[in-house]
């Protein structure tokens, strides 16, 4: 488990992951800006926490799906390491229920979406079956979900005074946004002049695109953690019906609670899918009763439990949750 300072130094970077040193230190009630630094480093070199970042779709064009899979027994962890492997399988679980593995896929449009399922998934050794569900809205994500271990002050201190355009606006990207991108993704906290250095570009027009990406919210940052290091070693997927007229409300609805880490539209028989962190199995239930007394027309349909994340957000996780090694995110196309 982490302490309770080093969960304020998580919630810290959650509000802003590339916050100076001294801003962190402020929130924290910390004088050294330079000890703060150290425990960072010492977090994100254990990965019990890390920094990445990501093309926020449909900012980006692409199309995120959710696919669950159904494998031969005895394959799923050769089957779930392949897909692992993917830059643009960007999340692998192994679950318990009626899927042996729910995926996370982004590709840049549906040709190229068909084109990964037909020619790379369905063509792994031990795969039966899949089953996809586009994402046509998300309500939350992982970017929005918070240890709460911050008060609102230390909140404040932490702006990042960059002026947000809303989504959706126009912006046109270079080979050389995308290598920054690239970088930003295997370390959200890497300093202009090593981006500089890396992308083959001058410090001023590294700050420059990486501002632009983030002030359109085409790029998204986020730090993430070990789930089990902070009491959440459950994680759960719900999937359900809700009509159609009440699908906007109900989606707020579930991206409000405090446990969900991403709540998101879908096509297919469920139109809506939730992802969240648990402190026990026994809370499922607790969980359930929550929603069926919130939200009377949302009818689940089922309930994935994850058995191990092997992948998540590009990040190669352990049993334990920690971070062993990146794959850089990136959609996947037909050409």
């Amino acid at each position: 488990m982490l302490s309770e300072s080093d969960l304020a130094l998580v919630n810290a970077l959650q509000v802003w992951p590339r916050a100076p040193w001294s801003a962190v230190a402020a929130s924290l009630g910390v004088r050294s800006a330079d000890a703060v630094a150290r425990r960072w480093e010492r977090l994100s070199g254990s990965g019990d926490a890390w920094t990445t970042a990501y093309f926020a779709a449909p900012a980006n064009g692409d199309c995120v799906a959710f696919v669950t899979v159904r494998c031969l027994p005895g394959t799923k962890d050769e089957v779930a390491a392949a897909l692992a492997q993917d830059s643009c399988c960007i999340s692998v679980e192994v679950t318990a229920g009626a899927q042996d593995l729910m995926l996370t896929v982004a590709a840049q449009d549906l040709e190229a979406l068909n084109h990964y399922l037909l020619r790379r998934v369905e063509r792994i050794p031990g795969l039966t079956a899949t089953t996809t569900a586009l994402v046509t809205r998300f309500y939350s994500e992982g970017a929005n979900w918070r240890l709460h271990a911050l008060g609102a002050s230390a909140h404040a201190a932490l702006d990042p005074g960059i002026d947000r355009q809303q989504s959706g606006t126009a912006f046109t990207f270079s080979a050389l946004d995308r290598r920054l991108a690239r970088l930003l993704s295997e370390n959200g906290r890497a300093t202009y002049a090593e981006l500089a250095r890396d992308a083959g570009t001058s410090q001023a027009t590294a700050r420059r695109r990486t501002t632009a990406m983030l002030r359109s919210r085409v790029l998204s940052l986020r730090c993430e953690v070990a789930a089990p290091l902070v009491g959440l070693p459950v994680t759960v997927t719900v999937r359900g019906r809700v009509a159609a007229e009440n699908v906007d409300r109900v989606a707020a609805g579930f991206a409000g609670l405090a446990p969900v880490r991403m709540c998101a539209t879908v096509t297919g028989e469920h139109n809506l899918l939730a992802t969240v962190w648990l402190p026990s199995i026994s809370a499922i239930q607790q969980f359930e009763q929550v929603v069926a007394r919130n939200f009377p027309s949302f009818v689940v349909h089922d309930t994935l439990v994850n058995l191990r994340t092997v992948k998540r957000m590009g990040r190669l996780l352990a049993e334990s949750g920690r971070a062993t090694g990146v794959v850089p995110m990136r959609a996947w196309s037909a050409a």
